[in-house]
């Protein structure tokens, strides 16, 4: 018994001193190398070289955020800061530690109530541009916004305030080629699990369908905390669902 006892410890041990490695990179959320500035009144955390891409999407963020904060119903004024890493990798590491590896080449961007996390447009990897880095960067700033009104509201939802604020409109063979969505997979809470759905095209969608249906003051609804679904839209979700796919699929 003992020697079992003795044997569990050292696995235990082992997984903690490994859990402890993996979160070294978490140990600060800037690199190396990066520098801090001050720029149209938000703190910036970017590497040398990346200066101007921080400048530009300073830019992109400021120009959007009037019109976020007015859709939104908040005020301007709203504090933010921002963290720009060299490539995507390096913001993956700062974000779940050396296992960041396995995550995905499209994640390039997350964010906080207080912060926006954003890969620098310089390396957009295999599955970005410039431009869409861009648009990234103005979609967590929408999700930093919506986090302080609301950070438990569902992830399609918070998604599909994020797309259609940041003006992340999908293609057409994007929206048909995922048009047999399920329900048990629209309401996955899995981010992964709704990349793989088409969720970063559909949702935009279904935001659009929203807003046509009950209208954009009803929508905000969503952002208040302890509302339900029926609460907003006055009907239970699985037929509201079901009359967006039927739409889809005639698309």
């Amino acid at each position: 018994m003992r020697k079992v006892i003795k044997g569990i410890g050292y696995v235990l041990g082992l997984i903690i001193v490994l859990a402890l490695i993996n979160f070294l990179p978490l140990a600060s959320l800037k690199t190396r190398k990066m520098q801090r500035y001050t720029i149209e009144g938000i703190t910036v955390y970017a590497e040398q070289k990346d200066s101007s891409n921080a400048e530009r999407i300073v830019s992109k963020i400021q120009i959007s955020s009037h019109q976020i904060h007015e859709a939104l119903g908040i005020q301007d004024g709203q504090n933010i800061g921002l963290y720009m890493y060299p490539d995507r990798k390096t913001l993956h590491r700062k974000t779940i530690g050396f296992a960041g590896w396995f995550l995905p080449d499209w994640y390039i961007g997350r964010n906080s109530s207080e912060n926006v996390f954003i890969t620098s447009p310089s390396e957009p990897g295999p599955k970005h541009s410039r431009e869409s880095i861009e648009k990234a960067a103005v979609h967590e700033y929408v999700h930093a916004m919506t986090d302080r009104q609301n950070r438990n509201m569902g992830y399609w939802m918070k998604e599909a305030f994020a797309l259609y604020l940041a003006d992340q409109e999908p293609d057409l063979s994007t929206l048909r080629a995922n048009s047999q969505i399920t329900f048990a997979e629209y309401k996955t809470q899995n981010p992964m699990e709704f990349a793989n759905v088409g969720g970063y095209s559909l949702a935009f969608n279904y935001m659009q369908f929203l807003v046509e249906e009950i209208g954009w003051e009803r929508v905000l609804g969503f952002l208040t905390p302890g509302k339900t679904f029926e609460d907003i839209t006055g009907r239970k979700e699985e037929v509201v669902f079901q009359q967006w796919k039927l739409g889809l699929g005639k698309l």
